[in-house]
């Protein structure tokens, strides 16, 4: 336990130095107050930063993981690459059952449990899911989202590298259900370094070609940037109170799967 709070907290204070060396967006006098309604709205102190890392995990997404990719695709038959994601959902469950509970929603934790024990045992460890025919709904849970129920504030909107749009307290979210992912705790536990960075990288590639459509709408957007940022807070929002906020259908289609599950 102490190697893994010690990595959370090593995570934790590379963001706060990120964030202290960002360059900041100059606030708009008080004399222009539709200029500083906007950008209190966007609440993007550090967009010059965030620009630049996005610029980055484009490039790095374009030269890198979109070929790996695109690779995957053209020779992983369709049923296949669906049997990965099954697997790659239902290894993030137990996540999704401790957070709901720790959000006080034992009704989704255990709408969530019953999805597990149907999909790894009569589907094989995940590769099928027969919790969706079964009519179990598809519940998702993380540590950013229990965090907000908890009363912690979302913070500014950061572009990180490789983590894509997320804000401070998503980070640190993001952060804990990395450390806490049962398979790769478990590969830790052993010792299976190799293992852990194979399952590690095929989670990688498994969303990117989960949201190989999304990405390539995302890209059509006058301005990608602003309309993430955008899409991300009202997708955030959505999910911490359960589809109970208001979003655009564009919005709601972009986003259907979490963005920080690729590098953007």
């Amino acid at each position: 336990m102490k190697p893994i709070l010690a990595s959370l907290f090593r995570g934790v204070f590379a963001l706060f130095l990120i964030v202290s060396v960002a360059a900041c967006a100059t606030r708009p006098p008080e004399s222009d107050p539709e200029a500083l309604a906007a950008y209190e709205e966007a609440n993007d102190p550090y967009e010059p930063f965030n620009r630049a890392m996005w610029k980055v995990n484009s490039a790095l997404d374009t030269v890198i993981l979109q070929p790996i990719t695109w690779v995957y695709r053209t020779i992983v038959p369709d049923p296949f690459r669906q049997a990965v994601t099954n697997i790659y959902t239902n290894a993030k469950m137990p996540l999704v059952i401790i957070n709901s509970l720790l959000q006080g929603e034992p009704g989704r934790a255990g709408i969530a449990t019953k999805r597990f024990l149907a999909n790894t045992v009569l589907g094989i460890g995940g590769i099928a899911d027969p919790a969706t025919a079964f009519g179990i709904d598809h519940v998702d849970e993380d540590f950013g989202q229990t965090l907000a129920v908890w009363g912690v504030g979302d913070g500014p909107y950061l572009v990180l590298p490789i983590i894509g749009p997320t804000n401070p307290r998503d980070t640190v979210g993001f952060i804990g259900d990395t450390l806490s992912e049962p398979v790769g705790l478990g590969l830790d536990i052993a010792d299976k370094k190799w293992a852990k960075r194979g399952w590690t990288a095929g989670g990688v590639i498994e969303a990117r070609d989960r949201n190989w459509g999304v990405i390539k709408e995302l890209m059509k957007a006058d301005d990608p940037y602003a309309f993430a940022r955008s899409a991300f807070r009202q997708r955030r929002k959505y999910e911490i109170s359960n589809g109970k906020t208001e979003q655009s259908q564009e919005e709601e289609d972009l986003f259907e799967q979490d963005f920080g599950d690729f590098p953007q």
